[in-house]
């Protein structure tokens, strides 16, 4: 709370740096980058497009890890750096990763090792939408999948797979009871998204797509398939909630604190038919959010298109 009452008062450390390089005009950015996808959509656009904005002729790079590729790709004018050696979450030095690299750091006029797009980018919160780019290329990856196409399907990322806010989960048990609520529905089947293969669901009305996709082909099953969704504050949200494209599909999000991610950010989707409702827990706690009403509000919506 100090630390935040500070800030107010002091001048924006990303727009000094911006000044400084439009008064000497230094254009050639490097930006390090070892942090969540999600964070691509709701804090990098923006530092990308107030950068664009204050600095003529900027060039724009990335040094990032390699699983972040695809996510770069998602944004328009910038250029990437892949730096193989990086892990999430481990702490790095530009300057050592550059020279593994071969490259030199003095072709570069400003070097950002640590952004903070956070506190950087809080004055576009509510004014600034993100809008991640969908290339045509991608949009037939889902059919290698095999998805029928008389099914429903429901994505669902089961966990948000990140080691910062355990809060952000809801709980096995409480998937369990929602999947359950789906299974004497023979036309709905529940597609899990994600990375990591656990938690580990039994029921037969789920197709475990953790690890067998990449983000593109992800997106184009989401895109193409995906009546529902359903999502913790994630990368996967993140990325569904701002693509630039028009698809109907319907978003529900599961929230402990409203204060983070898209609901922070606090604009609505480029995609005009993408409708999102929030599920926000009493008491900051998950476990108060219960599966059959979730299950119900999903059977309700899905009864009513039937029957129109």
């Amino acid at each position: 709370m100090i630390k935040k009452i500070v800030r107010s008062f002091q001048a924006n450390p990303f727009d000094k740096i911006l000044k400084k390089a439009k008064r000497k005009n230094m254009t050639k950015f490097l930006f390090a980058w070892n942090r969540g996808l999600g964070d691509i959509a709701l804090g990098l656009y923006g530092l990308i497009d107030k950068t664009k904005k204050m600095v003529p002729n900027v060039e724009i790079t990335f040094l990032i890890r390699e699983n972040l590729k695809e996510g770069f790709e998602l944004l328009s004018d910038i250029k990437v750096i892949i730096a193989p050696d990086w892990k999430r979450g481990d702490s790095y030095d530009v300057g050592e990763t550059l020279k593994k690299l071969q490259l030199d750091a003095s072709f570069f006029d400003v070097i950002i090792p640590w952004p903070d797009p956070t506190y950087w980018m809080a004055p576009l919160r509510g004014k600034l939408m993100p809008r991640l780019i969908w290339k045509d290329q991608w949009d037939n990856l889902y059919k290698k999948f095999s998805l029928s196409k008389e099914t429903i399907y429901i994505g669902v990322q089961p966990s948000a797979e990140t080691n910062y806010g355990q809060w952000r989960n809801w709980p096995k048990k409480k998937w369990e009871v929602l999947f359950a609520s789906f299974e004497k529905r023979q036309e709905i089947k529940i597609l899990l998204f994600g990375y990591e293969k656990k938690p580990f669901f039994s029921q037969k009305n789920i197709i475990d797509l953790r690890g067998r996709t990449s983000l593109f082909e992800m997106l184009s099953i989401i895109k193409n398939k995906c009546d529902f969704m359903l999502l913790p504050d994630s990368g996967i949200l993140s990325m569904t909630y701002y693509l630039d494209i028009k698809f109907p599909v319907e978003v529900m999000s599961l929230w402990a604190d409203a204060n983070h991610g898209i609901m922070k950010q606090n604009v609505p989707s480029p995609n005009k038919e993408l409708v999102h409702t929030p599920f926000i827990a009493k008491n900051n706690d998950l476990e108060n959010l219960p599966p059959k009403q979730i299950a119900g509000f999903i059977l309700e919506k899905l009864d009513k298109a039937n029957s129109l």
